[in-house]
């Protein structure tokens, strides 16, 4: 990562003057570095049980849990070979199905563990496909869970969806990752808020080995993870 990284730097030294050019070029570079050494999950059902009893297992002195996302709520009754029920706690794909690439296998991205996380069934539902961002006039996402809000968008008055603030970051970076890697763009709204959580949410442990056992299962890497500065580097997501 730090070799990309360096050639960013000195594209940028060199071609200042070119200005949008010299994006798309930054752009290109990073995607062939997501792109090289990823190796598509084939089935969905497997990357529910990496995040599941893999990733986000954790355990304690009354024995396996997973904590959600959104609400900060842990589910038990889970294990290295045991998944919780779906209508408690599922997976969400913090970039909606509904919004994927015809470009690319719809498959693929259903799959990509760089974009799935733990959240609790209510809430996930009531995300939907709603954009992020903070929100104005929100309300709890569900009765039961006051970390996630729904409200409305202060840039253009639609429905967004807020998580927790130490889940901000987390999200801001697998966007990026998943624009790059799929040649998706993010409305200028979204990207507005997802640049400033990328800088005040910075990457703690757990997501550095999520992102080691990421690589472990599907080969690649989220390089904003890596390194949160590259987002400074692309223009337009």
């Amino acid at each position: 990562m730090a070799s990309i990284r360096i050639t960013f730097i000195l594209l940028s030294a060199a071609n200042f003057a070119f200005g949008a050019v010299l994006w798309d070029e930054n752009r290109v570079k990073l995607k062939k570095s997501v792109v090289k050494n990823h190796r598509p999950i084939q089935d969905y059902r497997y990357s529910r049980e990496v995040v599941m009893q893999k990733i986000h297992l954790e355990k304690d002195n009354q024995g396996y849990f997973v904590e959600d996302v959104y609400c900060h709520q842990t589910f038990r009754n889970v294990g290295p070979n045991r998944m919780p029920e779906h209508t408690n706690i599922n997976i969400e794909h913090t970039w909606p199905q509904s919004r994927f690439s015809h470009a690319e296998s719809k498959r693929n991205q259903k799959s990509d563990l760089h974009h799935l996380y733990p959240t609790q069934s209510q809430t996930n539902n009531k995300r939907a496909s709603f954009y992020f961002s903070e929100v104005e006039e929100g309300r709890s996402a569900t009765y039961d869970c006051e970390d996630s809000m729904l409200g409305s968008n202060p840039e253009n008055g639609g429905t967004a969806f807020e998580p927790p603030e130490d889940h901000k970051g987390n999200v801001a970076r697998a966007l990026f990752y998943f624009s790059i890697r799929y040649d998706i763009e993010i409305p200028e709204y979204e990207e507005m808020f997802l640049r400033m959580w990328n800088n005040i949410d910075p990457v703690d442990a757990n997501e550095l080995r999520r992102n080691d056992i990421v690589e472990k299962e599907q080969g690649n890497r989220n390089p904003f993870i890596d390194d949160p500065g590259l987002a400074d580097l692309i223009t337009n997501f």
